[in-house]
């Protein structure tokens, strides 16, 4: 029972003891406190990175890949997937969306929820955004190349590769309105036939826009259609000893799906020489994207002409078959390459040009 006069009532040496005890009661205190310091700065971090859907949905603050079924769990603040994403089961579905930094989508979140959504904000500076283009050029084409080489080890079963406007003219359906489009695709017979060209119509592609080993023969100029021009050049540069086509076909306009096995088909080095090839290359982005618009369907294994029966394309691809001819008909009808202002909530007969009013091919290359 001596140790309580020793400790209250210290000597020299007691005092230098219970100094040093002083000392190292106030490391822990501070500790301690610089933790919850820690602590509170990752709240804070993490209270920011769950921004509105509003700041996200025009391009400002967060613009991850948003999965609207399940949490972002899996997605890192630059918008790669986590190590572990690789070995995990992969999803059997995403959407890879082409957009701006003013574009609003949110659209995406209140009628397809149960997509995986894969947003690209192909204006904003590498780093500035979770997911964007090294470069912003070749329109579409550059965002879906980025999310084919970032994701090549992670795929879904099925991506579907779209623009980011909800109404667009060459959607294929009487409203114009990508949700349908989405929302009826027949995943099945992606999976079975690989790829899938959104669109039906043969109005504007089909049944032959390019003939590239002609012009490349005769030394073409063709100053109304330069895509043709540099169609056959590019393709060789895209794919080297690969024989170059006589005719070339397709429905418009870079929207599709894909299966998973058909990306891996090709190794990853052929979509990194593609979109290096859109770094680089001096072509304006109209005329280099519009190349794409026309090799898609082979790069990933169709023929140059793939222009399948309307009838059996609507049926197979959505699921709209018995269609009459008056449906046919109804199904998709030319506008103009801008929809009616206030679309789809406008007269139904508004913008509405009869088929001898179409306007030539030549009218939508300029």
């Amino acid at each position: 029972m001596n140790w309580l006069p020793r400790f209250a009532f210290p000597g020299r040496g007691s005092r230098e003891a219970g100094s040093n005890t002083g000392r190292g009661r106030l490391f822990v205190y501070l500790a301690l406190t610089a933790i919850a310091l820690l602590l509170s700065y990752q709240l804070v971090l993490s209270r920011e990175s769950l921004s509105s859907v509003s700041r996200w949905a025009v391009g400002k603050g967060l613009t991850l890949a948003v999965n609207h079924a399940e949490s972002n769990g899996n997605q890192t603040s630059e918008g790669k997937p986590e190590a572990h994403l690789v070995s995990q089961k992969p999803r059997e579905k995403e959407l890879v969306l082409a957009a701006m930094s003013y574009s609003n989508m949110s659209w995406v979140q209140e009628n397809v929820p149960n997509w995986y959504t894969n947003i690209y904000r192909a204006d904003v500076p590498p780093g500035e955004a979770a997911l964007t283009v090294p470069m912003n050029k070749g329109n579409e084409a550059m965002v879906f190349l980025t999310y084919i080489i970032d994701r090549y080890d992670s795929l879904p079963d099925v991506s579907v590769f779209m623009h980011g406007g909800r109404y667009q003219w060459h959607n294929d359906n009487p409203l114009y309105d990508s949700v349908i489009s989405i929302n009826d695709l027949q995943l099945d017979y992606v999976r079975e036939t690989g790829f899938v060209n959104l669109r039906c119509s043969w109005v504007v592609g089909c049944p032959v826009e390019l003939e590239p080993a002609r012009y490349f023969r005769e030394k073409l100029e063709d100053n109304g259609h330069p895509t043709a021009v540099e169609y056959p050049h590019r393709f060789m540069e895209l794919f080297p000893g690969e024989e170059l086509p006589e005719l070339v076909g397709t429905a418009c306009c870079s929207q599709f799906a894909i299966s998973r096995e058909k990306i891996h088909e090709r190794g990853i080095e052929d979509y990194q020489r593609a979109r290096q090839f859109l770094i680089e290359t001096r072509l304006a982005s109209e005329i280099s994207g519009r190349v794409f618009e026309y090799v898609w369907h082979i790069m990933f294994g169709k023929p140059a002409l793939n222009c399948p029966d309307v009838r059996e394309c609507y049926c197979r691809t959505y699921g709209y078959c018995n269609m009459t001819d008056d449906d046919l008909q109804r199904q998709w009808v030319w506008r103009g390459l801008v929809l009616p202002e206030g679309w789809p909530n406008v007269d139904p007969n508004a913008g509405l040009q009869k088929r001898d009013e179409i306007p030539s091919v030549e009218y939508w290359r300029k």
